[in-house]
């Protein structure tokens, strides 16, 4: 179809005229629309037309164009700084690809806009380790989801991260679904999944008897697991620490110099970067930094998906993942959502789907919870809006195409793309990091010689988890450091030690969100309404200064001024 055609068919279905240009391989679509509705569509049109990629830059009345929510600072702490890797994004594609590459003796940097890892994406899903069954075989989706699930198992042993296989159960309504038994098994087998099972609708009720009645057959995959994804992140992250990769957080990337087809130079808030490889990691934003290196051929739009969790006195209910998938489902780019157990003893409820402007929107709508308990909670018996404690949202990185970018510049010479990395992209994260290195080593030998890393550690060398230890063994470190025996969130059970030990990691907690991830202080049933208080003493007992700590970085303040001078420390 000639793209004069292409506007034709785009102003009869959504009623706007857009202007179509070619640009890197890809389709690029301009103009105006109303409704945000019209710009996704018209970009899912423009998929059709069989180019390397879509570029939509249709401007939205009701939006408005989106603005980059970066650090308020500038320094130059990496004026100068040069580098033989940098990698922008420090979410788990980005941790993955800094632990693979720390494998070789190279000079590696990570920056990210965020004060912590995983501040996106990463850290805002349902922490699922998802069976290959999703992806239409021969995507990319396909092929690292399948390598991705083997690695998880031996990953989790090495960098000590919570993961439990727990395994999926899609449940159908209609015995007529039965039908669908032939397409299943095929894109299985064809996607590398070893073991997928038929239940009946009692033998489900064996594995799960707190399941309501109101289906007909399971479709069993034991391989599916879960994971914290925040402390999976963290442990890459540590890891390539140990190994001698570097971060640098609350660095926005602002432009790129090029010449002769080469980036010879990036520009930050913290300074200039002078590296001889770069990698785009940046999730969300992974559009945004291609176009910088006028290198775009893609567009992120974020698909919200809210969640919500549920206590842990009713953690019992559900040990497997457990899914309801209707007939329509085959056409949907989403996988539904479902009930899905965590590493710590809730259950989660979800994600929603839904397409949206803004890609940091993490709002939340009590449509979206209604959503949540009408389409999952009901799965489960004796679940209810009562047992909530609370909901939150995440966008995935999408791209129109609708599947991962793992691949060389076709431009730039030292760029390599990793984008469009949205589900599941937890579980492809380390295979995708495997094929990077490699794709990286084949760049910078160009440049200068890559030699391995003799001295590289796979196993991640931490402090004991306080909260997995026996009474004996919490004693002894009681005994040592008594700070361990002062419970701080007694939702949670976390102690003082444990928040200590958050402060002064690797990669030290620096948010009031970033020890609740690392600590789960905060994120029992009274949401921090008790530990709060008792963490901002233990932060002054340590020189923190409590008017520039942040809940979540940038502008988000706990406390605004002193209101007494005499304050001396301590809980």
């Amino acid at each position: 179809m000639k793209l004069f055609e292409f506007e034709k068919l785009v102003k009869s279905k959504i009623g706007v005229k857009v202007h179509l240009s070619e640009k890197n391989g890809a389709i690029v679509l301009e103009g105006r629309t109303k409704k945000w509705e019209q710009v996704v569509k018209a970009g899912k049109l423009a998929t059709k037309l069989g180019y390397r990629g879509v570029v939509n830059l249709l401007e939205c009345e009701e939006v408005g164009k989106e603005t980059i929510i970066k650090p308020n600072f500038r320094d130059n702490e990496l004026e100068g700084v040069k580098v033989d890797v940098l990698i922008i994004g420090a979410g788990v594609v980005g941790c993955s690809i800094a632990r693979e590459l720390s494998r070789y003796k190279l000079n590696i940097l990570v920056v990210d806009k965020e004060p912590d890892v995983a501040f996106h994406q990463s850290s805002r899903n349902a922490g699922m380790i998802h069976p290959p069954i999703a992806p239409k075989p021969g995507t990319k989706k396909a092929f690292y989801n399948s390598l991705g699930i083997r690695m998880i198992p031996q990953l989790a042993k090495e960098l000590d991260f919570p993961y439990v296989q727990n395994g999926l159960i899609i449940l159908f309504k209609n015995p007529l679904y039965l039908m669908l038994v032939g397409f299943l098994n095929n894109r299985a087998r064809k996607n590398g999944i070893d073991v997928f099972k038929i239940l009946s609708k009692s033998s489900v009720k064996k594995l799960e008897p707190n399941l309501i009645d109101q289906f007909s057959w399971g479709y069993f995959l034991p391989q599916a697991g879960i994971v914290d994804p925040f402390k999976m992140t963290l442990a890459l992250a540590e890891n390539a620490v140990q190994n001698g990769v570097k971060f640098s957080f609350n660095t926005f990337v602002e432009g790129m110099e090029i010449e002769d087809d080469r980036i010879v130079c990036v520009l930050t808030n913290r300074g200039r970067i002078f590296p001889k490889l770069v990698i785009n990691a940046a999730g969300l934003w992974a559009d945004y930094v291609a176009s910088l290196a006028n290198d775009q051929f893609f567009t992120i739009h974020p698909r919200k998906g809210e969640m919500a969790i549920v206590d842990k006195k009713k953690g019992f209910l559900v040990k497997s993942t457990v899914s309801m998938v209707s007939i329509t489902q085959a056409a949907s780019v989403t996988k539904g959502g479902g009930v899905i157990p965590t590493v710590h003893g809730n259950i989660l409820l979800g994600p929603t789907a839904q397409e949206v402007p803004h890609k940091e929107d993490y709002s939340t709508s009590e449509q979206g919870l209604q959503s949540l308990l009408k389409k999952h909670a009901k799965l489960v018996n004796n679940l209810s809006e009562k047992d909530i404690i609370t909901y939150f949202a995440g966008n995935r990185a999408a791209t129109y195409e609708e599947d991962f970018i793992v691949e060389k510049s076709i431009k730039i010479q030292n760029l390599i793309h990793v984008a469009g990395i949205q589900s599941p992209g937890l579980t492809s994260a380390p295979a995708i990091a495997v094929d990077v290195a490699k794709m990286s080593v084949e760049v910078l030998s160009k440049f200068m010689k890559v030699v391995e890393n003799e001295k590289f550690c796979p196993v991640r060398k931490t402090d004991p988890d306080f909260s997995k230890l026996s009474l004996i063994e919490k004693q002894k470190i009681i005994e040592k450091n008594p700070s361990y025996g002062l419970v701080i969130c007694r939702c949670e059970q976390v102690t003082k030690g444990q928040i200590e030990q958050a402060l002064q990691s690797l990669i030290p907690a620096s948010t009031l969100d970033g020890i609740k991830w690392r600590t789960r202080a905060g994120m029992g049933r009274c949401q921090g309404g008790f530990c709060t208080p008792q963490i901002l003493w233990i932060l002054a007992e340590k020189g923190f200064d409590l008017t520039k700590f942040t809940k979540k970085g940038r502008d988000s303040y706990i406390l605004l001024e002193p209101t007494r001078g005499d304050f001396d420390g301590g809980i």
